[in-house]
């Protein structure tokens, strides 16, 4: 099929893989024929008790906050919070240690590189 359509992708948090500290997220589409890896996907977040979630990625990941309030932190950068509302774009590079989290909750979409459906639980600290 040349169109895929996914409706009401982020409708249901029960759907997404939980990661760790209220976070949870889900492959949406990803190049599933073989080529280069590339896949888009949601993550929402909720306000933890335990503080966030420490991953290292392997790969740059963009993320576009659509509802609510996502913040991020550099691990290179301890306490240097931003704090993130619909609209605003994260750039996650290869190799970065961060934190993500929510004083509130918030949902993103992100695109990366990894292979659609791979367990992202390996990238936690």
């Amino acid at each position: 099929m040349p169109v895929s359509v996914s409706k009401k992708a982020s409708a249901n948090v029960s759907d997404l893989q939980h990661l760790n500290n209220g976070a949870h997220h889900r492959d949406i589409f990803g190049n599933e024929d073989g080529g280069s890896h590339l896949t888009i996907g949601i993550v929402t977040i909720s306000k933890h008790d335990s503080g966030g979630t420490t991953a290292k990625t392997p790969h740059t990941v963009y993320v576009i906050v659509t509802e609510g309030e996502v913040s991020v932190e550099d691990g290179a950068k301890p306490g240097d919070i931003s704090v993130l509302e619909p609209g605003d774009v994260i750039r996650i590079d290869k190799d970065t240690t961060f934190t993500i989290s929510s004083p509130t909750s918030g949902k993103a979409f992100y695109i990366s590189p990894h292979e659609f459906g791979s367990d992202q639980q390996k990238n936690l600290l």
